[in-house]
C-alpha cells in the first residue's frame, strides 16, 4: 500500500556548532557540538513520519558508516527506504555554526553525493522499488540538480499526484525561477517559501509574507505558504489568505526549524485542517524545534 506522501531530495548528517559566546572571525569559543539527521528532505520526511503521515524517502546515501547510520535511524523512524540510493563514497553532509542566539553564523554543504547521483536518484522510480503510478502528494525538496527535478516532474507515474515544492534556499529558488512557470502550468501546486525565497522567485522584493503569498499566487502557485523569521507567515489559495504571528522563541537552534514548519502544516492539511489551524500548527511546531515547547501563535488574520 502507499503512503500518502512522497519526499525526494537531499539527506545527510548535520553537524551544528552552537557557540555560547560572541562570534567573530577567527573565534575560538566554548559551545556545544552536535551530530543529527538533517537534508531538507530527510527533515520533512522525519517531521511527516512524527505526525503520524506515513512516508517514502528517495535520496541517496553512501556505501560508508555514515550512510549505514542514516539508513537505520530512517528505518527506526518508520521512513520508508525503498527509494534510497546507495552509492560508492562519501554520505553528503552539513557543518553549521550557530551564534548564541541560535541565528546562522556560517555553514558548508557538502551535497557531492546528492550531484553525483544525478538522474540516478530516481532509479526506484522505475524499477518497481517505488509503486507507480503515485496517488498522493509528491514533495519535492529545491536542493535537486536541475535535471534531475525536471525528470521528477516529467514522470509519467508521478503525474497525477499533487505537488509541494520547498525551494530550500534563496539561491535554489533563484535557480528554480526559470523553470517555474512551466512546473505551476502543469500540475496543482503548494509553494513553501520564506520571504527572500519567494522575493527570488518572483524578481522583486515583498515587503511582508501576504504580499509574498499573493506574488506567488500570481505566479500560478494553487496555494502559497511563506514564512518571515519572527515575523508573521502566510497562507494563501483561491479561498482567500490567513496570517498568524508567531510568539517569540528563543535559545535553541534555528537549524531545521523550516523543514520542520513545512513537515507539520503538510500533515495537518492532509488530516483536513482549515487553513488558520493548519497554520498554527506548524508554527507551534518550529517554534518548539527552536526553544522546545513554545505557546500558540496569535493574530489571526483570515480573509
Amino acid at each position: 500500500m502507499q503512503p500518502p506522501f512522497l519526499v525526494i531530495g537531499a539527506a545527510h548528517w548535520d553537524i551544528v556548532a552552537h557557540a555560547a559566546a560572541p562570534l567573530c572571525p577567527g573565534a575560538d569559543v566554548p559551545g556545544r557540538v552536535c551530530r543529527r539527521l538533517g537534508g531538507v528532505a530527510l527533515n520533512l520526511a522525519l517531521g511527516l513520519a512524527a505526525a503520524g503521515q506515513p512516508v517514502e524517502l528517495v535520496a541517496a546515501l553512501g556505501r560508508d558508516p555514515a550512510g549505514d547510520a542514516l539508513a537505520t535511524a530512517l528505518d527506526a523512524a518508520g521512513i520508508g527506504g525503498r527509494g534510497l540510493l546507495r552509492q560508492p563514497g562519501a554520505t553528503d553532509a552539513y557543518v553549521a555554526i550557530e551564534s548564541e542566539g541560535g541565528g546562522l553564523h556560517a555553514a558548508v554543504a557538502d551535497c557531492a553525493g546528492l550531484e553525483r547521483a544525478g538522474l540516478g536518484l530516481l532509479a526506484a522510480l522505475d524499477d518497481g522499488r517505488v509503486p507507480m503510478p503515485w496517488c498522493g502528494t509528491l514533495v519535492v525538496d529545491g536542493n535537486l540538480p536541475v535535471a534531475v527535478l525536471d525528470r521528477a516532474l516529467d514522470h509519467p507515474g508521478l503525474a497525477g499526484a499533487r505537488l509541494a515544492l520547498v525551494p530550500a534556499s534563496p539561491a535554489k529558488a533563484a535557480r528554480l525561477s526559470p523553470i517555474l512557470g512551466r512546473i505551476l502550468a502543469a500540475r496543482a501546486t503548494a509553494l513553501y517559501t520564506n520571504r527572500a525565497e519567494a522575493a527570488a522567485l518572483a524578481g522583486r522584493p515583498l515587503a511582508d509574507s501576504p504580499a509574498a503569498a499573493l506574488a506567488l499566487r500570481l505566479l500560478g502557485a494553487e496555494s502559497a505558504i511563506v514564512t518571515d523569521g519572527a515575523g508573521p507567515a502566510t497562507f494563501a489559495d483561491a479561498d482567500g489568505a490567513v496570517t498568524l504571528t508567531p510568539l517569540a522563541a528563543a535559545g535553541g537552534s534555528l537549524t531545521g526549524a523550516g523543514d520542520r514548519f513545512v513537515a507539520r502544516h503538510l500533515a495537518a492539511r492532509a488530516e483536513g485542517l482549515a487553513p488558520a489551524p493548519a497554520l498554527c500548527l506548524a508554527l507551534t511546531a518550529a517554534a518548539r524545534h527552536i526553544a522546545g515547547t513554545a505557546p500558540a501563535p496569535t493574530g489571526v488574520d483570515a480573509r
